[in-house]
């Protein structure tokens, strides 16, 4: 019998053997659900067997699986996330075990349908997808629908029951539904096994990062559709509306669209309960096409530099913008990692050793990266790698944007070499030492993102696989709001502390310079101590029960009277009604933490060791902060808190070096290799962990 909050079945799928089975959610519950559950189920039939090295994505072993948490469907706010795990190939130089997710109606139906999540493995013959109709479950030929856009395959899948939905009853069984089937699927970019595709649901809900949809097309896998007359079963649906009565009351939604891109009166959200005031999906849906109001819609923003005479915030680059954004959804493109510049760009003029000069664009991700390697005379005439079918000469067009997204994802000239992800494009032209300057990746392949000068974000990318995309702290210095407005630095610093439940002020430093980066900030143990509580947070609440990154965790609201976001209440307040436990904040970290652990054993298995764990290069320099969105953050001397600007803030080895060690103990991993220990993982209940990993030689 299923708890409350889960259907209480796993759809696995072999479409090697076409084997079709169900797995049951109660023995995976203690992982929360989503991707704590993917990691325990890849750990199962992926690692433990032990039949292949975990090396490579697109090996038809690799499992990929989409699976939700108790409160999707249930009303909760900011509660529609699926999660996708499994081996990622934009992963670099190591495809690690990674994950992404995406919004919609997609874990709703999915749990209407009575599965909470569906894992699949090796590779069918020719292309098929999987159709779920409640209990019934069948590989459908895809032959027909392999070439065809996410939106016209979406379409297609529709037309094939014959009714019109909204209008017209659909038997099924002995039940009826006017709805048509929620479907993930992929577009020319998975097809082609790019590094840089997404799984695209609806108009515009995708999983960009992770390359997830180059997996779906090596494993001849169009689509995955979900169609559902079941119920959701809520434990105490009275406190459960108690629960939005209360936040509703204390944080009121406030109107607006997301970064001025779209207007906050067309669509709310397309993921069921959401009300959140950044409205993801703002456009106007026409046929289910409500395009992403994200990354995508700034696809082909370009810097002043590249604009060729256009203001890049002009009406001719917003019309080019719109139109991008179809072409990102409709090939399934990770928009953000292929993007020319993405929101904006930062003066750099200031410091004329900085290697990107005159401005630095927030994302210097592929289609920027290219143009600059065109630039320099890297790539284009009289050199080995030719640029057909992209003529240069026509840069800053719709024709050019069209051509790229087009070459991209269908691997044609160029497009080739792009398709393997901006990391592998600059081993490719033999430019790796770009990592140090002009090419600002990650440390495992991704386009950085905002992660300084808010270090945990940046640390929280190196110990796990991908950009980790946590907008969620909101460590800027706040304006007006609740306690009259007057929001001193140290005043502002005890609510954030207060609010995680430890209470510890020292979490927030960001001082970076001098002793005091080793005694309270950047590479202290406090910090270390915060970025473990925000991975544990951020791997159950987020990642496994499916709280979306936008409203999740939120402990300062500055309207608020005393500061207050709706951490540590409001999770579990929702969870405990939906799930019928009795479960604290804390218990709820805990739970994060053994699923965090468990996939550190994977991350070792695969290879992963201390000596591994390195910024790249510009982390150490001057400049690594220049994209930073809120740079203006706490810092304490010694004595007392100040709010300063933190743009000229960068990381040294040597104290990125002892904020390790300090994590590694906090965690109960082996301070020279990075291990995990038999203690931690007996203590978390994962005896059988630690003994396979002491059977490989890597156990801490």
């Amino acid at each position: 019998m299923a708890s409350p909050g889960f259907a209480g079945k796993i759809l696995l799928v072999n479409l090697s053997t076409k084997e079709i089975k169900a797995l049951d959610t109660g023995k995976y519950e203690e992982y929360g659900g989503g991707h704590g559950m993917a990691t325990a189920i890849f750990w199962e039939y992926c690692v433990a067997p032990g039949d292949w090295d975990l090396q490579d994505a697109f090996d038809p072993r690799n499992m990929v699986s989409l699976i939700t948490g108790p409160i999707s469907g249930t009303g909760v706010p900011w509660g529609a996330r699926t999660s996708v795990s499994g081996l990622s190939p934009q992963c670099y130089p190591i495809q690690w075990f990674s994950h992404s997710n995406f919004g919609g109606m997609f874990s709703t139906f999915m749990k209407m349908a009575g599965w909470d999540g569906v894992a699949v493995v090796g590779r069918a013959e020719s292309p098929v997808y999987i159709n779920v109709v409640d209990d019934k479950v069948t590989l459908e030929d895809a032959k027909d629908l392999w070439g065809l856009t996410t939106w016209e395959c979406q379409e297609e899948i529709w037309k094939k029951s014959g009714v019109r939905y909204g209008q017209e009853w659909q038997e099924i069984g002995d039940r009826y539904t006017l709805q048509r089937p929620a479907i993930v699927t992929i577009g020319a970019a998975g097809e082609n096994m790019t590094r840089v595709a997404s799984l695209v649901h609806g108009g515009g809900s995708g999983a960009g990062q992770g390359g997830f949809g180059g997996v779906f097309g090596s494993k001849n896998l169009k689509a995955i559709a979900f169609l559902g007359t079941n119920s959701i079963k809520i434990a105490d649906p009275k406190a459960l509306k108690e629960a939005r009565d209360w936040y509703d009351r204390t944080w009121p939604s406030r109107p607006g669209g997301f970064g001025g891109f779209g207007s906050s009166q067309d669509v709310q959200s397309c993921c069921i309960a959401c009300g959140h005031q950044r409205k993801c999906h703002n456009r106007n849906r026409a046929h289910s096409q409500d395009s992403d109001d994200c990354a995508e819609s700034t696809w082909f923003s370009l810097t002043p530099s590249d604009a060729g005479g256009l203001d890049p915030r002009g009406p001719e680059i917003s019309r080019m913008n719109r139109k991008g954004t179809d072409i990102v959804q409709q090939l399934g493109i990770n928009g953000m990692e292929t993007c020319f510049q993405g929101p904006m760009s930062f003066p750099t003029s200031h410091n004329p050793d900085f290697p990107i000069q005159p401005e630095v664009p927030a994302y210097s991700a592929l289609g920027w990266y290219m143009k600059k390697m065109f630039d320099m005379g890297i790539i284009g005439p009289g050199t080995k790698f030719d640029m057909a079918p992209l003529n240069m000469d026509k840069f800053a067009t719709m024709e050019f944007m069209e051509i790229y997204g087009i070459a991209l994802a269908n691997r044609y000239g160029i497009g080739d070499l792009l398709a393997d992800g901006t990391a592998r494009f600059a081993e490719k032209i033999g430019r790796t030492d770009d990592f140090s300057t002009l090419c600002r990746q990650t440390m495992w392949g991704y386009m950085d993102h905002w992660s300084m000068p808010g270090v945990d974000w940046a640390y929280g990318n190196l110990m796990d696989s991908r950009d980790i995309n946590s907008h969620d702290m909101g460590m800027g210095k706040p304006f007006g709001g609740g306690g009259g407005g007057n929001w001193t630095c140290e005043k502002a610093v005890n609510v954030r502390a207060e609010r995680t439940t430890y209470n510890n002020p020292y979490w927030f430093d960001f001082s970076w310079e001098g002793k005091q980066a080793y005694k309270t900030g950047i590479f202290s143990r406090h910090k270390a101590e915060f970025v473990a509580w925000r991975q544990h947070y951020w791997t159950y609440y987020k990642e496994s029960v499916g709280f979306c990154d936008w409203g999740y965790a939120k402990l300062f609201d500055a309207s608020h009277p005393k500061g207050y976001g709706h951490t540590p209440e409001a999770e579990p307040r929702y969870l405990n009604a939906v799930t019928g436990r009795n479960d604290t904040f804390e218990d709820g970290l805990e739970m994060g933490r053994r699923a965090w652990n468990l996939k550190r054993a994977i991350f070792a298995i695969q290879g992963r060791h201390r000596k591994m764990e390195k910024f790249t290069g510009y982390y150490y320099k001057p400049g690594a902060s220049y994209c930073g969105y809120a740079t203006e953050l706490p810092i304490y001397d010694g004595k007392n808190w100040e709010w300063k600007n933190c743009r000229e803030l960068y990381f040294t080895e040597e104290g990125v070096e002892e904020w390790k060690t300090h994590f590694y103990d906090i965690e109960g991993w082996d301070k020279d290799s990075g291990y995990p220990k038999r203690k931690t993982l007996e203590d978390l209940n994962m005896k059988h962990v630690a003994d396979l990993l002491k059977s490989r030689n890597k156990l801490g």
